[in-house]
């Protein structure tokens, strides 16, 4: 009787972790070539050099900025989504998380030489990266996130196929204008 509600219990919460998971995957793996691509603009280059030289101190500092900064937006988006105005209060909050976690994954990128050098920083890193390993090992052997993994991939080639076609079709429509 406990294994089956053990089992009944624990089976949406590994379907929400691998949903997690997938989604926390796509959207840092899509940031960061962003934010690369932005760090190609000269200015932006040289605020990152300055950001990668800084002393362990002042890189744990410019590493919790952004996040001290956008968790007033996301405050905001749920402020307005209890009180009626969800689709604000939503699109407030996504695109505070997408921005945030867009900043992060650029300023860690650039500042993890640095914190490593941190003690408390260091371990907890060593803690966090030993359990985020050991739960994708797990969600990498479970059949059914192989099978989410492998119809996100597919869905986001069709749509990339899509809109590479769309531009196709706009452009070869300029031309028989001309």
């Amino acid at each position: 009787m406990m294994k089956q509600l053990k089992r009944l219990l624990l089976v949406p919460l590994i379907w929400l972790a691998a949903l997690v998971f997938l989604l926390e995957e796509y959207i840092w793996d899509l940031t960061a070539r962003y934010m690369a691509k932005l760090g190609d603009l000269r200015a932006v280059h040289a605020i990152e050099k300055h950001i990668a030289a800084l002393p362990p101190r002042w890189a744990a500092f410019a590493f919790l900025l952004p996040s001290s900064i956008l968790i007033p937006a996301k405050l905001i988006g749920l402020h307005a989504i209890a009180n009626g105005h969800w689709a604000i209060g939503s699109l407030t909050f996504v695109l505070a998380k997408i921005a945030g976690m867009a900043l992060f994954s650029r300023i860690f990128n650039l500042t993890r030489p640095a914190l490593l050098k941190i003690n408390w920083f260091a371990r907890l890193y060593t803690w966090v990266m030993y359990y985020r390993n050991r739960i994708h090992s797990y969600l990498d052997n479970w059949s059914a996130y192989q099978r989410a993994k492998r119809t996100l991939a597919r869905t986001l080639f069709i749509l990339k196929g899509k809109g590479r076609l769309l531009r196709f079709l706009r452009r070869a429509n300029k031309l028989r204008r001309i």
